[in-house]
C-alpha cells in the first residue's frame, strides 16, 4: 500500500503543472511578418483626398518587443474595420504566440484583444484591450489584463488608401507583467 500512496502524489504534483498552448506561428513567420512590415512602414501616407470612403477591414499583424517577466517578442493577428464615412475603428487582434529573445515561438496565449477608436482625415488613433492567458516559466497557469495604445495612419500599397501601419504600445498586468513596444501593420481585404 505504501507503493501506491507516492505514485497518486506524484500524479497530483503533475497534474498542478500547466501546460502551454503550442506556438501557432513559426520563425520563418516571424520573419516575413517583420518583413511586411518595414515594407508597409515605407509606404506614402495615403493624402486626404484619396482616402477611401467607406469600410475597409484591413488583415495584419500585431508584432512587439516584450520586456518584464518574459523577454522577447509577441506576434498576433489583426482584423482592423476603419468606417472612413463614421470615423470609427474597430477590430481583433487574436492567436497572440510569444516569441523567445532568440526569435523561436514559445507558446500561444489564449485570449483576444477588442480594437476601438476612431480615424481622423488618415490618421488613426486606438486601443487594444483584453484578457490573455497562459503559461509562466514555473509553469503555473497565469492571466493578465492588455492595454495597448495603436497610433498610425492609413497607406497606399496597390492602391490608394489600401494599407495601414502605426505604433502598438502599452502593457500586460496580472499575473505577469510585460511592457510591450511594436507595430501593426495590415493590408485591406
Amino acid at each position: 500500500m505504501k507503493l501506491i500512496i507516492p505514485s497518486f502524489a506524484a500524479l497530483a504534483a503533475l497534474s498542478a503543472c500547466a501546460v502551454p498552448n503550442s506556438p501557432t506561428v513559426t520563425a520563418t513567420d516571424v520573419d516575413r511578418a517583420f518583413a511586411e512590415g518595414q515594407f508597409i512602414s515605407n509606404l506614402p501616407e495615403t493624402s486626404v483626398g484619396d482616402l477611401p470612403s467607406g469600410r475597409v477591414t484591413y488583415t495584419g499583424q500585431v508584432g512587439a518587443n516584450v520586456t518584464g517577466d518574459a523577454v522577447g517578442g509577441i506576434l498576433g493577428d489583426m482584423s482592423m474595420n476603419v468606417d472612413f464615412a463614421r470615423n470609427d475603428v474597430g477590430g481583433r487582434i487574436s492567436n497572440i504566440n510569444l516569441i523567445d529573445a532568440d526569435g523561436t515561438p514559445n507558446q500561444r496565449f489564449d485570449g483576444n484583444l477588442t480594437i476601438d477608436g476612431s480615424e481622423n482625415r488618415g490618421a488613426l488613433d486606438a486601443f487594444a484591450y483584453g484578457e490573455i492567458s497562459g503559461v509562466d516559466i514555473d509553469d503555473d497557469a497565469v492571466k493578465s489584463q492588455v492595454v495597448l495604445t495603436l497610433d498610425g495612419a492609413v497607406h497606399d500599397d496597390l492602391g490608394r488608401g489600401d494599407a495601414v501601419f502605426g505604433s502598438a504600445t502599452g502593457e500586460a498586468n496580472g499575473d505577469f507583467y510585460l511592457d510591450i513596444d511594436g507595430v501593426f501593420f495590415g493590408t485591406a481585404d
